[in-house]
């Protein structure tokens, strides 16, 4: 049988790590309606290693954009699905669940929206996730329809097809905005809210489909309702939002992530700048503790030598959030570092000289 998703925070003055986070040892050498929605529920599948903690644990592995087009698609058609995943299994361990924020589409149809960047990747590909093995994926973000709604319904489908759960997209408004729980017997069950900030993207608008939009109102109304059903436990927001290839957040991110735990998530998971960005320890004005993880970078997308030339090492560095929750016990956040390798196209464990640099660009902020 399997576990869940989850959320919560840890405790920080701002200087180092919060209490509760851990460093992974072993690194190598919308529109502003009120309805309520009614999100799918979706079993766990059973993890494919023996679980070691307790049935009433959560773990949850989190890892920011995965890129499957151009060259990442080309490496997966020439040396397996599951290529991109095929060095960091490893940074996986013990998590029952595992969510990634899915940049571009599996698609063969739709025609592409008049934009510098559009990803299309063969829908036969898709079943390579389940080699992580990923449970579900954030849809919300400006790539999800990049061949309109039409690309996004094959999306959908293709992932449906796989038992894979998605979230943050969908064919009208009430689904975009609807979300996932994760519920398994004896586990706490997880709900998943996603959202995009970001244009060049199809928002959905009522019976019309696309990318749940993000704002404070939609947010707030969402969270609250999902906090109120008798059959969630936590609820976790995605976001994709802020600048590409900065480290400092923005007032609006700041905004955003924190309307999100005062509306009553535990945890909010974030994406698109395409680097890291810092974690943060919120606490609302109710005195709930709640985690932002502003961005989690890349974590598969192809980057070659001339990116590092002129990107620097930042969309190169990424990390694995590993969240463990236990009924009434202080939530555990373990960092697992990772740097997308320059010659193959994918991720891999950090060193210990580059894991050392990527923490320090997760040094905290705090209220």
């Amino acid at each position: 049988m399997a576990f869940l998703p989850a959320l919560l925070a840890a405790c920080g003055d701002g200087s180092g790590l919060p209490e509760g986070i851990a460093v992974a040892s072993g690194t190598a050498t919308a529109t502003n309606s009120t309805t309520a929605t009614t999100p799918t529920t979706v079993p766990v599948a059973t993890p494919t290693a023996t679980p070691t903690a307790p049935p009433s644990t959560v773990t949850i592995a989190f890892v920011g954009d995965v890129m499957l087009d151009r060259d990442v698609e080309a490496a997966m058609h020439a040396e397996g699905a599951g290529y991109p995943f095929g060095a960091v299994g490893s940074l996986f361990d013990g998590a029952d669940l595992v969510v990634a924020n899915l940049e571009g589409t599996f698609t063969d149809i739709g025609i592409p929206l008049a934009k510098q960047y559009v990803f299309a990747t063969d829908p036969t590909l898709a079943p390579g996730l389940l080699d992580v093995p990923v449970w579900g994926v954030s849809l919300s973000n400006n790539h999800a329809t990049d061949y309109g709604v039409g690309g996004l319904e094959r999306t959908i489908e293709t992932l449906d097809r796989n038992g894979i759960a998605h979230f943050g997209a969908g064919r009208t408004e009430a689904e975009a905005r609807g979300g996932v729980i994760a519920a398994r017997d004896g586990a706490p069950t997880i709900a998943f809210l996603g959202y995009s900030d970001i244009g060049e993207t199809v928002f959905a608008s009522g019976e019309e489909g696309g990318v749940s939009r993000a704002n404070v109102d939609a947010i707030t109304s969402d969270v609250r309702a999902m906090r109120a059903r008798p059959d969630v436990d936590r609820v976790v927001v995605t976001l994709h939002m802020g600048t590409e290839y900065t480290h400092v957040v923005t007032p609006r991110q700041q905004e955003l992530a924190r309307a999100a735990i005062e509306a009553g998530a535990d945890l909010v998971v974030a994406h698109h700048p395409h680097v890291l960005q810092p974690v943060e320890e919120y606490r609302a004005s109710d005195g709930r503790r709640g985690l932002i993880l502003y961005s989690l970078g890349n974590f598969v997308f192809d980057l070659d030598a001339d990116d590092l030339a002129t990107l620097g090492e930042g969309p190169f560095q990424s990390v694995v959030a590993v969240v463990t929750f236990e009924p009434g016990q202080y939530p555990i956040l373990e960092l697992r570092p990772a740097r997308i390798d320059v010659v193959e196209n994918r991720p891999r464990p950090a060193t210990p000289e580059e894991a050392d640099a990527i923490l320090e660009l997760l040094q905290p902020n705090g209220r």
